[in-house]
């Protein structure tokens, strides 16, 4: 029987930086990592708040030294050329006001060997094959068939697509949000922007709100490209993953520009009905960070952040606990954590039924300064933000929002 303080299932950003903080304040950390690192994974484009976690976990010196690719905004074009390009700059005065494009084999690699460093114990090609909830004990099977106890204080679920304890324990629910599909590839020779917005993350509108297309540009000259629609809009093309997105990429007119003399550097992937949710995120022994709780949509680029808070709130209330403290896990993770997905949720929901892309494409004025930079500050993921309206009441701001710019009701 192996003896820990915290065993985290998972080694992505999530489980990543709950391990450095849980070393740090000086706990023994086990991480058991089913894959062996680097692995491919999408969800490349990260927000500004990912800076100011990733230093408050003393992590962020060593993506930055990674010299990855600037990433100072979001760009949005529609059908009818309308742009409009948000400038992270233009935040509520954030420290931070601009992030990075990265290869996330390379990102969560710096960061899991990061906290490996700062006195994790990580161990790879293994996997929690069983746990009980009672005694706090998992099963995990090891790449040579071997099989070891672990026994923890805490467990921290960090699996993302995985979804380990929410699998093991029946946890997993139905997302409310309709099931779309993501089809994607790399590709090299891209014509980038001239105007000094090379390094934004781009996002086309296609048609009628029918699809959008991602273009994350990296700095070696790859760019991830990305297709996401309803699962019903792919199958209507009746055609296979690579001849749908060679035909989308093709005929809308910003990415056909883009893309005309790019070349594929990796078969086209798909994600089917990614978005996720469960039942509830935490237990008396255990708590669920990361994709292990919810996963919304990528439109803006909220699953890094989410994964970080997360992963950074779970450790910062396990060592208290740990030291003796009361927790409210209910009040002082779960409820805190929905603050955020629920504010995300409802940009995800305005951008897909339309208010928000009136909102950003409106030629009317929106009134003060102040309105754009609470939005340009939602986008930038400062969700927790109560000074911000488009934070404590997402809903009834964005709509407030969308009557007064468009004149039309909801």
């Amino acid at each position: 029987m192996t003896e820990c303080d915290v065993l985290i299932i998972g080694g992505g950003p999530a489980g990543s930086i709950a391990a450095a903080k849980l070393v740090q304040a000086g706990h023994h950390v086990e991480v058991i990592e089913k894959i062996k690192f680097p692995r491919f994974v999408i969800g490349e484009s990260l927000l500004p708040e990912c800076n100011q976690l990733l230093e408050d976990a003393n992590m962020l010196d060593k993506v930055i030294e990674a010299d990855f690719q600037f990433k100072g905004g979001v760009a949005f074009q529609n059908d009818m050329d309308d742009i409009r390009v948000v400038d992270f700059k233009q935040n509520l005065g954030q420290k931070w006001n601009s992030s990075f494009q990265v290869r996330r084999e390379v990102f969560d690699k710096i960061l899991l060997d990061d906290a490996e460093e700062k006195g994790a114990k990580v161990t790879y090609e293994s996997e929690v094959v069983a746990y009980n909830e009672e005694t706090n004990i998992a099963a995990v099977k090891h790449k040579d068939g071997s099989t070891e106890m672990f026994h923890a204080k805490k467990v921290i679920d960090a699996s993302g697509y995985g979804h380990v304890l929410p699998r093991l324990l029946d946890l997993v629910a139905d997302s409310d949000l309709e099931m779309r599909d993501a089809i994607f590839c790399r590709m090299t020779g891209d014509i980038r922007p001239d105007d000094g917005t090379d390094g934004f993350i781009y996002v086309y509108i296609v048609g009628d709100n029918d699809a959008w297309i991602w273009n994350i540009p990296f700095n070696d000259g790859v760019t991830s490209v990305g297709i996401v629609c309803t699962d019903e809009y792919y199958k209507s093309y009746n055609m296979d993953q690579t001849d749908f997105f060679n035909h989308i990429i093709g005929s809308n007119k910003f990415s056909a520009a883009r893309y005309a003399n790019a070349t594929k550097i990796n078969e086209v992937g798909f994600i089917g009905g990614y978005s996720s949710n469960v039942t509830k995120m935490f237990g008396e022994n255990f708590v669920l960070v990361g994709n292990a709780t919810e996963f919304l949509d990528p439109v803006f680029s909220s699953g890094v952040t989410l994964a970080l808070e997360s992963g950074a709130k779970a450790a910062e209330l396990t060592a208290k606990e740990l030291s003796g403290e009361n927790v409210d896990w209910q009040k002082e993770y779960q409820d805190y954590m929905m603050v955020g997905v629920d504010v995300f949720r409802e940009y995800v929901n305005a951008w897909y039924d339309g208010r928000l892309q009136e909102i950003l494409f409106s030629k009317e004025e929106e009134g003060s300064d102040k309105i754009t930079q609470k939005i340009v500050s939602v986008l930038s993921g400062y969700v927790w933000d109560e000074d911000n309206m488009f934070v404590t009441s997402p809903t009834a701001a964005v709509n407030a929002t969308y009557r007064a710019l468009t004149g039309k009701e909801v």
